[in-house]
């Protein structure tokens, strides 16, 4: 039977006077402090768990706070920390919170699902248990990489930290209430989205639903993506500077942004705009950089190297290749850490560099490929270590194009990026989405996954900043068989904050209705396809 096998095994542990007829509350939160689970409590090999803190918190809701930690098998591999969280007014169901960048600080699972609006009740406050983890290291910065070098902690990032947690999760949740969760839901975004992932096809039968928004996966392929995108531009005469940028966010807007009716600073006709915008337009005669007149030669070939697909050794479930970044489509190089705010590069490592997909890359190729602190990722030769790269994608990516298994059992994802977003390109989960359509067929994949792009949304940031009830829409598809149709999506940027639209589904886009005058509503637009 689903999530009973941890309970089963640890039962004979920690005999608490808890039923499904009786409310839990400070005793039996108390009771868990010092819980100790064998390492045969957990499914993947680890040195078991303890629970060094357990305490009643309140904070808009009553709720068992637990504080741990995971002991590796390796007694040179970090421990994973881990926080849950149990509501004493529980409605029965858990919610897994993913991490970012490359992990290292606790996820505590009491913030707001990720892009719901900030006003709206939290998970936790809402009832349901929640939990999270440090992904197996700690580190002052989400860009610190040297746990790479160690195995069971490449292993741990990689995605065994989730099952781990989650079993922890699942051991502390049978003891406080008596009874096990009735769903399971996976949130997150960034690093959380491609832990969605991971989650939903290693273990399809520990989850009911996940919101996946612009997931880093694959992760390997972005980083090996991001480092030639770096390559690059800190070639001579290629970097950008202030000036050159907006030159060039200028002449997309002005190319692209009226194709869908509405002059609003967002790109939703992507197909349109591909082919509206040449880049070439903007080159000085010269072939030297003018800077924001025109571009030179060096800045228009860095820019296109950056704008087209790479190749890439064979990747985990049968990838090959990442997507261009939407550089050419309203994505602003301003993306990550002032690229194009300054004058001059600065190169890696971090955090010195100024190129934030360069620094983001630096880690991985360093740490888990090279496994050398000193090497210069400039000089970096992806087809060189094609073996090392496939297999540290094994360990951890998921972009298998199968998802039957998660499917099959009812399992449903909704799918969601910004097509401004260069922390991590859209085309990215465009070429996932698609690769599930070819293997499964597109009205199989529509019974158990949604993916909308959103036009001007960033990693976050952008034009227009996404707020949308994801969580209401996954419960009430996963919980009423209701799926998340006519969904709308409210803008918080500062600037056009209350703004509404329309989340289309892929491959359709908002397009302005003729006749209609307010482009600030959902209703003055229909989803259409090109």
């Amino acid at each position: 039977m689903k999530r009973l096998g941890v309970i089963i095994a640890i039962a004979t542990l920690l005999p608490l006077a808890v039923s499904a007829q009786h409310a839990p509350g400070e005793g039996e939160c108390q009771a868990l402090r010092g819980l100790s689970l064998p390492p045969d409590a957990i499914a993947l090999p680890s040195g078991g768990a303890d629970v060094a803190t357990a305490e009643i918190v309140e904070a808009g809701i009553a709720y068992c706070r637990l504080t741990g930690a995971i002991d590796p098998v390796d007694p040179a591999a970090p421990d994973i920390n881990f926080q849950i969280n149990l509501p004493l007014d529980w409605n029965g169901k858990g919610l897994h919170f993913g991490g970012a960048g490359y992990n290292g600080q606790l996820v505590t699972g009491t913030d707001q699902a990720r892009f719901n609006p900030d006003d709206a009740p939290t998970p936790l406050q809402r009832g349901y248990a929640t939990w999270g983890s440090d992904s197996g290291h700690q580190a002052t910065s989400r860009l610190d990489g040297r746990f790479l070098m160690n195995e069971e902690a490449l292993r741990n990032f990689g995605g065994d930290q989730l099952k781990k947690t989650y079993d922890v999760a699942t051991a502390a949740i049978g003891t406080f209430y008596g009874r096990q969760s009735e769903r399971v839901y996976f949130q997150g975004n960034s690093q959380g989205g491609h832990e969605g992932m991971i989650a939903t096809q290693r273990w399809p039968d520990d989850y009911d639903g996940a919101i996946v928004v612009h997931p880093a996966n694959s992760f390997v392929g972005l980083q090996l993506s991001g480092n030639l995108a770096g390559q690059a531009l800190y070639r001579q005469n290629a970097w950008l500077d202030p000036s050159d940028v907006e030159l060039l966010n200028g002449a997309v807007m002005e190319a692209c942004d009226g194709l869908d009716g509405a002059s609003d600073e967002l790109v939703a006709d992507i197909a349109g705009c591909a082919e509206a915008f040449d880049v070439t337009a903007l080159r000085c005669e010269s072939g030297m950089p003018d800077h924001g007149t025109c571009l030179g030669d060096a800045q228009i070939k860095a820019l296109k190297t950056i704008d087209t697909r790479i190749e890439t050794p064979p990747l985990q479930g049968g990838a090959q290749g990442f997507a261009g970044w939407p550089i050419f489509l309203g994505a602003d190089l301003y993306g990550l850490w002032g690229m194009g705010k300054t004058a001059t590069p600065s190169v890696p490592p971090a955090p010195v560099a100024n190129f934030g997909l360069a620094v983001l890359a630096d880690p991985m190729i360093r740490f888990a490929i090279l496994r050398d602190p000193s090497a210069d990722t400039l000089e970096f030769d992806q087809f060189k270590h094609a073996v090392r790269i496939s297999e540290v994608s094994e360990l951890t990516d998921a972009v298998s194009p199968d998802m039957r298994p998660f499917a099959d059992k009812g399992g449903k994802i909704l799918l969601l990026h910004g097509t401004t977003d260069f922390a991590i390109p859209f085309g990215n989960s465009v070429d996932w989405y698609e690769r599930v359509v070819a293997e499964m067929g597109r009205d199989e994949t529509s019974d158990f996954m949604r993916f909308w792009l959103v036009p001007g949304f960033g990693h976050g940031s952008g034009k227009f900043q996404l707020r949308w009830n994801s969580l209401e829409a996954l419960e009430n598809w996963v919980e009423n068989g209701v799926a998340p149709e006519g969904l709308v999506a409210s803008d918080v940027a500062k600037a056009t904050a209350g703004r509404t639209r329309p989340l289309c589904e892929y491959p359709s886009f908002a397009r302005m209705k003729e006749g209609a005058n307010d482009m600030n509503v959902a209703t003055s637009f229909t989803c259409v396809e090109k």
